[in-house]
């Protein structure tokens, strides 16, 4: 008898323990350093978090030239006619054409003169513009495009350094990474009083919104009317490229919604509109980036080098996913996988002791 009940304890002890080392060993493995810094370029706070155990200095340096280099453009674009802003300016270009008209960044002193409360009957120059010569860039107001554009060339540096791990934030415009834990970046979308619109989830995608600022912002100046739009709409725009994201975004604020979902239908995007009455409208694939109902398991692959706890969890979900490719289904929305872990632990304990009993 009293054998027996040493056994019992010797069970219990030692369940516990092991209970407690994989639990341990999980989270250890999976934690990584968070990183930030923050900046403020372009009239705009930016701010870039890097998760990674190696020391980030040396990249928030380079990160910060950058971003010097595209601060020069923005202070006096017609003094700067280098490659890379010409490659800027090509774009605007571009933008112009894509958007009909609405994106124009020959419209600098319309800007000025809209800022300042004056009229200004404006009559674009695009078609007149060389790149190469330095006076027909003298009325270049390239604000609506350059915070996004510079972040992009953050990312593909960040890319290219294989740092895979961060959220960029540039004033409205999201550029979110692979997530640190196999998880998603939780994203809030605010209104002009900073009340809650909505809460999206990226991973490797991009956001730009716009109209969530009571401040005077250049791309709320329609070019093709020469006025300030009064809807003043508020705008997020979720797809894989910041500068494609940011140009729809840019547009589609000048426009209504009925002829901004149209203009949706080119890109690969998908948008948030919100009114100032309080209504919200989204195109039909918007709702994936707002339901985590597919989750990714948090450390999953440390959890599939556990062969036998995971072949155990595996069950206990009653799922046929392969290791890699783990999700939990849930119609409630996501599930806290640390809870999880140690609900099937607890009943993983319970079932050890009614066998050692």
């Amino acid at each position: 008898m009293v054998r027996k009940i040493g056994d019992k304890r010797n069970y219990i002890i030692l369940a516990i323990i092991i209970i407690l080392i994989i639990f341990i060993a999980i989270n250890l493995n999976s934690k990584v350093n968070e990183q930030i810094k923050s900046f403020n370029y372009f009239s705009e706070d930016i701010t870039i978090k890097i998760y990674s155990n190696k020391n980030m200095n040396s990249t928030f340096k380079e990160i910060d030239s950058i971003y010097k280099k595209y601060q020069k453009y923005y202070q006096n674009p017609s003094q700067n006619t280098d490659k890379d802003l010409l490659k800027l300016l090509e774009y605007g270009k571009n933008a112009y054409e894509e958007t009909g008209g609405l994106i124009d960044i020959t419209a600098g002193e319309l800007i000025t003169s809209i800022e300042d409360d004056k009229t200004y009957n404006f009559h674009t120059t695009i078609n007149s513009l060389d790149l190469n010569k330095k006076e027909t860039l003298k009325n270049i107001n390239i604000d609506s495009l350059i915070g996004a554009y510079a972040t992009n060339i953050v990312k593909e540096y960040l890319d290219e350094n294989k740092i895979k791990k961060y959220i960029i934030n540039e004033d409205g415009n999201i550029i979110a990474g692979d997530h640190y834990n196999d998880d998603k970046y939780k994203v809030s979308i605010t209104d002009t009083d900073g009340n809650l619109v909505k809460i999206v989830y990226l991973n490797g995608e991009s956001m730009a919104t716009k109209g969530n600022t009571s401040k005077f912002k250049p791309y709320m100046v329609n070019p093709l009317t020469s006025s300030k739009n009064k809807e003043n709409n508020l705008i997020s725009v979720i797809g894989k490229d910041i500068n494609e994201a940011n140009k729809v975004a840019n547009a589609l604020y000048l426009m209504s919604i009925d002829d901004g979902k149209e203009f949706a239908k080119k890109y690969d995007v998908e948008v948030l509109w919100h009114t100032n009455d309080g209504k919200t409208y989204t195109t039909d694939g918007f709702k994936r980036y707002t339901k985590t109902t597919w989750q990714s398991i948090y450390s999953v692959k440390n959890l599939c080098k556990e062969k036998v706890i995971y072949k155990r969890f595996k069950k206990s979900l009653k799922t046929t996913f392969s290791c890699d490719k783990l999700y939990i289904v849930s119609q409630k929305g996501s599930i806290n996988l640390e809870w999880l872990l140690w609900i099937f632990y607890l009943k993983l304990l319970i079932k050890i002791l009614s066998l050692s009993v």
